[in-house]
């Protein structure tokens, strides 16, 4: 079905604390996502990159044998950074 949830103040609705505590309670299994959608800020589907920054550097805090390459924030001074993790870690 195509439900969404409103925040509405009466002896008749259920409560919950936001529009989407609605929707993950009474549409859980809504297949088609339409109470999401209709959230002021919806949730988005596209992934995102994990880590804070948009670079790569050297984990130069951490054992050799155990270190990588992290994009963790803040970026620490004079390190040198990389747009991949796969060119860092060369």
């Amino acid at each position: 079905t195509n439900g969404y949830c409103r925040l509405n103040v009466d002896c008749n609705s259920p409560s919950y604390s936001t529009e989407a505590a609605c929707c993950k309670a009474a549409y859980a299994g809504q297949v088609t996502g339409y109470c999401l959608q209709q959230l002021p800020s919806p949730p988005t589907t596209s992934p995102t990159d994990a880590g804070g920054l948009d670079v790569f550097y050297p984990d130069y805090d951490t054992a050799w044998s155990e270190a990588g390459c992290i994009n963790d924030s803040p970026l620490p001074s004079g390190r040198p950074t990389y747009s991949t993790r796969i060119a860092c870690c060369k």
